[in-house]
């Protein structure tokens, strides 16, 4: 029997379909080697340039709680070595909240200029 059910004509169809496949996997080879040289020479110095919004907001936040832990662990320290409790503690906690304000205002303008803000109104966009 030359017909199979599945080959009316009388054709072998997997002949056609073998080198269809090679071609097609060379394709997807040279596909995948250009994107990878595309990305290695486009490679950002570093990888902030791919944060969604939820990275940023989390990496700000980050941020202001560490400089605000930071200045009350030096504070509580100096207050256990010098005994001055609460007063070295209240002014580092100050410190660091100053410094965790600092620290935000630098993360913002620095990813602000690396991907900025869009401009104009909504009804702008649209048209």
């Amino acid at each position: 029997m030359a017909n199979s059910d599945n080959d009316p004509d009388g054709r072998n169809p997997s002949t056609p379909r073998i080198s269809e496949t090679s071609e097609l996997a060379a394709r997807i080879r040279q596909a995948q080697e250009a994107r990878q040289a595309a990305t290695k020479s486009s490679e950002p110095a570093s990888r902030q340039g791919d944060m969604t919004m939820l990275a940023r907001g989390l990496r700000i936040a980050a941020e202001f709680v560490a400089a605000i832990l930071v200045g009350s662990g030096i504070g509580y320290l100096i207050d256990q070595i010098a005994g001055t409790a609460p007063w070295a503690l209240l002014v580092m906690f100050m410190v660091g909240f100053a410094a965790g304000i600092l620290n935000v205002t630098r993360v913002v303008a620095e990813l602000n200029t690396q991907k900025p803000a869009p401009t104009g109104d909504v009804d702008d966009r649209q048209n």
